[in-house]
């Protein structure tokens, strides 16, 4: 497994254990254009007039296992479209719905289940093979390409098609599957198994999955899911939505990024770790459209591996306010030709360009806070120092990420002294949470952005929500009261010791008070109280 640790950014969310595309598209979804009606099969079972017989429910087949071509999926079970068609055991028929609430289709009465992807498109519907003399696979793609030390995800989703009322679902009978892995040359690796999948009143469809690591010098491999059990009545099951996947990196981030004014240097390190050592190649990528489009600003390039891991440095000098959204990212592959090739695993983490024209720090801000009462937002905040400073502007955000301007305030302009201001927002909206940032704007047109805080209009009666969670220098608390009072707030690391206690200024209504100015705190769990004789919340917390 490869994962990307990136230092330097803030406010960035990492993806662990993401999963690439479905390499096997439409061929394993059971989707047009791969699977198109057949239109000779039994009128009855798609004639329209009822919600499990619709238009085009019967697919045409997949190919026998003898057929000579490798990339197309195949069946070493008989194929059907007839009405009854399904009552032998060891056939299977491509489907949209055999049955539900309504009834059931006439290829099989007695079955229940509809395509696990909601598309439209086809399942594929198996009476099971009595016996080991028949062939066990329901579904075979060959020749599928793929990258040596690259880690994928085989899965697909399950359905036992007998409801647990039909007679014939008596314990034993019930279907499992396995999916099993075949390296070119190599020996079958079984690399996941359902177990027996159980009878429902309603059937529903479970997932099995597993995960395969492609050994060296390997290049293509053989994905088989096979029947795990044979027995007569009962064994009658469902596939879907059958995936080969890349399993892309775990990334772990750390740090904050001051911020980036112009005519700076931006330098972030981004260190790959990869136990087995083979995503050794790189290559950096640019975008100027906000990561719609992706170009090459490097050649690719080989590192070499410490222990496991390497680090790569990336500098982007003479910084501009027209460079802002501008995003780099870092792709490791295990070859140069792996860069193109989408079965190989690609481990990417962004970076993106921020810039404001800085200056120095007109304004020292103490704090940012927020309270909801009798249907309005109170936004409070102090400075500690002003230089050149002209207003602050409020913004608003009912998701945290699109804020517009709503209003704003006046500053002093210069003061050495602590300082006092609020905002009241009478239309904060019906969200259970809204967000508030500053904008601090000097006389020069010269600006920088607070942290932002999240306030709750509603639904806080009994709990405490922090923000952001995990949280790196600050985090936001907001709970109600129902009087107004002071409160001691205590912060205890995993061994309960505490390692902050402080004084809180708590209002009736809906509080949200910014807990900034923390101790020097190492990364981990923490447990935050806040309590006086009115309230008593409890939260746990991570710092990054």
């Amino acid at each position: 497994m490869l994962a990307i640790a990136l230092f330097g950014i803030t406010n960035i969310n990492a993806q662990n254990n993401q999963l690439g595309p479905n390499l096997l598209g439409a061929k394993g979804t059971f989707s047009a254009p791969f699977v198109t009606p057949n239109s000779n099969a039994s009128k009855c079972t798609r004639k329209g007039d009822k919600s499990y017989n619709p238009v085009g429910n019967i697919g045409n087949k997949l190919e026998t296992l003898s057929s000579p071509d490798p990339g197309t999926p195949k069946s070493g079970y008989t194929y059907v479209y007839k009405s009854g068609g399904l009552g032998p055991e060891f056939t299977y028929t491509l489907i949209k719905n055999i049955g539900d609430a309504n009834g059931g289709n006439c290829i099989k009465g007695d079955w229940r289940g509809k395509d696990h992807t909601g598309d439209g498109g086809w399942f594929m519907a198996v009476n099971g093979a009595p016996d080991n003399t028949h062939s066990p696979v329901f579904y075979r793609i060959e020749d599928i390409e793929v990258c040596p030390g690259t880690e994928y995800e085989f899965s697909s989703y399950v359905i036992n098609l007998l409801p647990a009322s039909s007679p014939y679902a008596t314990p034993g009978s019930e279907p499992n599957i396995s999916f099993v892995i075949t390296p070119e040359g190599g020996t079958p690796v079984t690399v996941a198994n359902s177990g027996t999948v159980a009878y429902q009143y309603t059937p529903t469809w479970v997932k099995v999955a597993g995960t395969y690591t492609v050994p060296a010098n390997v290049t293509k491999v053989t994905l088989e899911v096979i029947n795990a059990t044979s027995v007569a009545l009962g064994n009658d099951l469902g596939l879907d939505d059958i995936s080969f996947n890349v399993r892309e990196s775990n990334i772990a981030l750390s740090g904050d990024l001051a911020p980036l004014c112009v005519t700076n240097t931006a330098q972030v390190n981004f260190t790959v770790n990869d136990a087995t050592e083979t995503n050794s190649w790189y290559k950096w990528q640019v975008s100027t459209d906000g990561g719609t489009t992706f170009s090459d600003s490097t050649q690719p390039a080989q590192a070499t591996f410490n222990n496991g891991s390497y680090t790569l440095t990336l500098t982007v000098a003479n910084l501009q306010e027209s460079m802002n959204n501008r995003k780099y990212r870092l792709v490791a592959a295990t070859s140069p030709s792996a860069f193109e090739n989408p079965s190989c695993s690609r481990y990417v983490q962004e970076f993106t360009i921020r810039v404001g024209a800085c200056g120095p720090t007109p304004v020292d801000l103490m704090n940012f806070n927020g309270r909801f009462n009798n249907g309005q937002v109170s936004l409070d905040w102090q400075t500690a120092q002003e230089i050149n400073s002209d207003k602050f502007e409020i913004y608003r955000s009912v998701d945290g990420q699109n804020f517009s301007v709503i209003g704003s305030v006046k500053s002093a302009g210069y003061s050495g002294t602590v300082l006092s201001y609020s905002f009241n927002d009478a239309n904060p909206g019906n969200s259970q949470y809204v967000y508030y940032k500053l904008k601090q704007i000097d006389l020069d047109g010269k600006f920088i952005f607070t942290n932002v805080v999240k306030v709750a209009t509603g639904g806080m009666k009994a709990s405490m929500t922090a923000y952001p969670n995990p949280f790196t220098s600050h985090f936001t608390a907001s709970f109600s009261a129902n009087k107004t009072a002071d409160a001691k707030m205590t912060l205890r690391n995993a061994m309960g010791q505490p390692v902050m206690v402080r004084t809180l200024k708590v209002v009736q209504g809906n509080n949200t008070i910014d807990i900034a100015n923390l101790p020097a705190l190492t990364p981990g769990v923490y447990y935050a109280t806040i309590q006086n004789d009115d309230i008593n919340y409890n939260i746990k917390l991570q710092k990054q």
